[in-house]
């Protein structure tokens, strides 16, 4: 038994259109981000669903392998061989019932992994930031 192929409606030729457009200014995108856009920017009410039938069937879906290409081109995290060589920051937030949140930063030096500095603050600014 042989299939027919399947003629894409106006409507969906229409969409490939906007949506090559969008992929053209935005090569990253997926098809929800692409949707997302479709909806509240151009605000063409569109099903995720749809969207994704769409791009998969003209090939607009490589952000997988662009990513992949990506990774492999980057260098791995450097490794400290002495002290104060490479520092690393991290920042937390937690909830003190009496105060709000709480903005906790901290320094720590990656080859003796002790704490250089820290700061803790109401607000979470850099500008406020005194390490």
């Amino acid at each position: 038994m042989r299939r027919e192929k399947i003629v894409p409606e106006v409507k969906d030729l229409d969409l490939l259109e906007r949506i090559k457009e969008i992929k053209g200014s935005h090569p990253f995108w997926g098809y929800r981000r692409v949707r997302a856009w479709l909806v509240h920017r151009e605000k063409i009410w569109v099903n995720e669903k749809r969207v994704r039938r769409v791009m998969k069937g003209n090939g607009l879906m490589a952000t997988q392998t662009v990513h992949k290409a990506k990774r492999a081109s980057q260098r791995s995290k450097p490794r400290a061989e002495r002290p104060r060589q490479y520092w690393g920051i991290d920042m937390t937030k937690f909830l003190i019932p009496v105060l709000g949140w709480v903005y906790l930063v901290v320094v720590l030096d990656w080859y003796t992994k002790k704490v250089v500095g820290w700061d803790l603050s109401l607000r979470s600014r850099a500008s406020d930031l005194e390490i």
